[in-house]
């Protein structure tokens, strides 16, 4: 158990009753049970400072989103009170390049099993669920001149060109702005990725920080097999992806090998042209408009799905073509006036299962806007830029950040009992009443 420090020059109930910004860090340090995480050097050499300050230091230094180690000591040294807080002495902050080293030497495992050890505590307190899991990726930019886009020379087109001193950083695809005559101006950077896995509650159960030459559809398959192993997994989770996921090998482990459902947009890019196919999945008729689903079945071996003409199954697609079928088809009007059909073979094939235009899936799939949301209170803390230059260190500050969200629920939801706050990052503390003789 954590026991605060107490100065001779402040009264701390008087600051937590006065000050949400203490409380809020009084409720996280207090939440944050790091008794498995070994406090100091205890072999040969000089015992140093607490590993324990120093994790607590870069849970400020993510959550008041600072940019530097520099800019955390001088914030640490600006703030003596929640420098005391961390588990430092008054007036005796480390030098940055010890906050560097702890960064670099620690195991990223060690900062993973404080992160996990949240999320079971949140998981069987009933505050996070495990039947919708949200998987996406943010981008990481390494520190580097490569990065800077005022930088005429910059290199984004030769990957075999590394930037000095960020060896493990990749070039890849970062963000697109539509163009005039529907071009499009895609930007690339240098760096990495972190990819998670989150809840319908907005809580991140799984991350990985890694290159940035790595698929999503790739790490999405290391993602839940590393949260099975942890959580575990029950049969019949809504696992939610965006387009960039879309590929038959991860349809084909998430439904036959997990027995899971998969809600992943098509991505036309992974369609063969001859197909035509809109976004759903659905086949386009001879005027190009998405057919409606009329049913499946199965015969003998084989399982297929049919579609039939788009105006005669749907009402309002009836309304915006009044005279009838676009492309003249004779099926429309003559004969028993059925219209067109066409039939896909999804036998074996679990990414042309998926019932892209029912009402089921498109309920289900509005909830991963819930991990845009969680990407966004994640912010720039260091997620968009870092200024580490290890791989390391690199990841353990990425985990951190995560572990500090996670803390903030955990502290909102078991310790403060209010689970409306789980995802209140900054304003989680207002108002709560803490007395220290309690």
């Amino acid at each position: 158990m954590f026991h605060f420090q107490y100065s001779l020059f402040y009264d701390l109930q008087i600051l937590l009753q006065s000050s949400s910004f203490y409380k809020k860090y009084y409720l996280l340090f207090k939440a944050l049970d790091l008794s498995d995480f070994p406090d100091r050097n205890y072999g040969v050499g000089r015992s140093g400072y607490s590993r324990h300050a120093f994790i607590r230091a870069f849970i400020v230094k993510h959550l008041e989103e600072i940019k530097s180690v520099p800019r955390l000591i001088e914030f640490l040294d600006a703030h003596p009170a929640l420098s005391e807080m961390c588990g430092f002495s008054m007036g005796c902050l480390p030098d940055e390049s010890q906050l560097y080293r702890f960064l670099k030497d620690t195991k990223n495992s060690s900062f993973e099993k404080l992160h996990h050890a949240l999320n079971k505590k949140l998981i069987a307190s009933g505050a996070v669920s495990m039947g919708h899991l949200l998987i996406d990726s943010k981008p990481i930019m390494a520190a580097t001149r490569e990065n800077n886009f005022k930088n005429p020379g910059r290199n984004t087109h030769d990957k075999r060109k590394k930037p000095k001193r960020n060896p493990s950083a990749t070039l890849s695809y970062y963000s697109y702005t539509k163009a005039a005559a529907g071009k499009k101006n895609i930007s690339f950077f240098w760096g990495y990725r972190t990819h998670v896995i989150t809840s319908a509650e907005g809580i991140a159960l799984i991350e990985l920080t890694l290159k940035n030459n790595i698929t999503d559809a790739k790490v999405a398959k290391k993602l839940i097999k590393k949260l099975k192993r942890v959580y575990g997994l029950k049969k019949g989770a809504k696992i939610i992806a965006d387009a960039g996921y879309d590929e038959r090998e991860l349809y084909n482990f998430i439904v036959d090998e997990l027995g899971c459902k998969a809600f992943i947009p098509i991505n036309p890019r992974n369609t063969k042209a001859e197909k035509m196919l809109d976004h759903f999945g659905r086949p386009l008729c001879e005027a190009g408009l998405p057919m409606k689903s009329d049913g499946a079945w199965r015969e003998g071996l084989r399982d297929r799905l049919k579609y039939r003409c788009p105006i005669k199954m749907d009402s309002k697609t009836a309304l915006e073509h009044p005279l009838g079928c676009p492309a003249q088809n004779q099926k429309f009007s003559e004969g028993k006036a059925y219209g067109c059909t066409k039939y896909l073979d999804v036998t074996d094939d679990a990414r042309s299962k998926v019932p892209r235009d029912s009402d089921s899936y498109k309920r289900t799939y509005r909830k991963r806007i819930e991990v845009e949301r969680y990407f966004s209170r994640l912010g720039d803390r260091e997620t968009e830029q870092t200024t580490h230059y290890k791989m390391r260190s690199i990841k353990n500050q990425v985990t951190i950040a995560h572990l500090s969200l996670s803390l903030i629920a955990y502290a909102a939801t078991v310790v403060m009992k209010q689970p409306k706050k789980l995802r209140c990052y900054r304003t989680f503390a207002d108002g709560f009443p803490i007395s220290l003789a309690a």
